[in-house]
């Protein structure tokens, strides 16, 4: 349970002073939680920690200064042993109550796959990319994951599968890093590579959301701002190209075939996947046409830098900034009406980096720079006071039904 009696008394003395509830039902609801030691104040759970720790410290030394003489069965078996037993500890941790333990326990079997997959590749003398070692582990660990299921190994899975992504956007001999190569060998691919990334984000994103608010909240949680990140990261980059010269563009044959054969119809199953799972109707169409939009200019982009046309890839440039600003505002204004505070914090976080971006990208113009804080500072005005009204509002609906019960 971790902090969570602690937490609820913090709530609930909020919920009073917003007169949500009165001080008995507080009480009463404070008293069903009632705070007991956290493990980690037990002066025998820290000993065993540290003891633990200093055990596997040895062994790891010991191995390490006899590695080459150790067989290789010996080395795999014992890495076999070690997974079953973080799997197995973990699992039986959780049966006892130590839920956090647990799935931290879980968490090194899981990287200690990554670890196995590794020395096998070591012992054998395998021969691939290093994204292929990536690919492997997450194929494998994800199925797990949901079987037993954990929290924990979920959300290892989805970064391990965003790792693999992103590596493999940036090798230049996989399938996603070829699309991007230029026709002029001695010019960056840094043109296409957001435009992969940001649609990988959008899917990311709907993964997110489609673990609803049951078992699998938690993965919601971590899992939906990763992709946000990743998008507003892949569209801030995009945005730097509106003075770009055109010898600095050079045409991307494969981008364009590629983002079409294979990216597009995942990324709009993605976005329909984001429409049936928001969880109001009320605002969900401006959520799903901003994604819709993206897409498209993610599209857009794509076709430009395909034949190479230097004054498309500037213009689209500039609507990479509107695009960018108007997506953050869909967040804030999204958040505050369904309580996802999360989008709210990416939102309003992802406006001051744009305001902070073109303030770098327009340095040396004091008009235009003046003219870009008086702008953002005026919408950062606005935006809170819609955010006071929404909030407020959602206070006197929430107190509105406490009185009807």
């Amino acid at each position: 349970m971790g902090d969570f009696p602690g937490r609820l008394a913090t709530e609930a003395e909020r919920w009073v002073r917003d007169g949500l509830l009165s001080a008995d039902q507080a009480r009463a609801i404070v008293a069903r939680y009632p705070a007991g030691a956290s493990w980690r104040n037990r002066p025998m759970a820290a000993f065993s920690l540290l003891g633990g720790a200093l055990i596997a410290a040895a062994i790891a030394l010991v191995i390490a200064h006899n590695w080459d003489g150790i067989h290789r069965l010996v080395k795999v078996g014992a890495l076999v042993a070690l997974m079953l037993a973080a799997h197995g500890g973990g699992l039986a941790l959780r049966k006892r109550g130590g839920d956090r333990l647990g799935e931290g326990i879980l968490l090194i079997g899981g990287a200690l796959l990554m670890v196995g997959i590794a020395l096998v590749g070591q012992i054998y003398n395998l021969h691939g990319r290093p994204s292929d070692a990536v690919l492997m582990w997450w194929v494998l660990l994800l199925p797990a994951a949901y079987t037993l299921p954990s929290v924990a190994l979920i959300v290892l899975g989805y970064g391990a599968a965003t790792t693999w992504y992103v590596m493999a956007a940036f090798d230049p001999t996989t399938m996603l890093g070829r699309a991007s190569v230029p026709t002029v060998a001695y010019l960056p691919r840094s043109d296409a590579i957001p435009v992969e990334i940001g649609m990988f984000a959008i899917v990311l994103f709907a993964v997110g959301i489609a673990h609803g608010e049951g078992t699998y909240r938690r993965v919601r949680q971590m899992v939906e701002p990763v992709g946000l990140m990743l998008l507003f990261g892949a569209l801030l980059w995009l945005t730097f190209g509106w003075h770009k010269p055109d010898r600095d563009i050079a045409a991307m044959p494969g981008l364009l075939s590629f983002v079409v054969r294979v990216l597009v119809t995942p990324t709009l199953i993605a976005v329909g996947v984001v429409a049936r799972r928001l969880p109001h109707a009320q605002g969900r169409a401006g959520v799903v046409a901003s994604l819709v939009l993206t897409v498209a200019f993610f599209v857009g982009e794509a076709a430009a830098h395909g034949v190479g046309n230097a004054p498309a890839v500037r213009g689209l440039a500039l609507v990479s900034q509107a695009l960018l600003l108007g997506l953050s505002i869909m967040l804030i204004v999204a958040g505050a009406r369904w309580g996802r505070t999360s989008w709210i914090n990416c939102g309003v976080v992802f406006v001051a980096i744009h305001a902070f971006a073109r303030y770098v990208d327009l340095l040396g113009g004091m008009l235009q720079t003046s003219a870009l804080f008086f702008s953002s500072g005026a919408l950062l005005l606005v935006l809170g006071w819609f955010l006071e009204r929404a909030r407020r509002r959602l206070t006197a609906d929430v107190t509105g039904r406490v009185k009807a019960v």
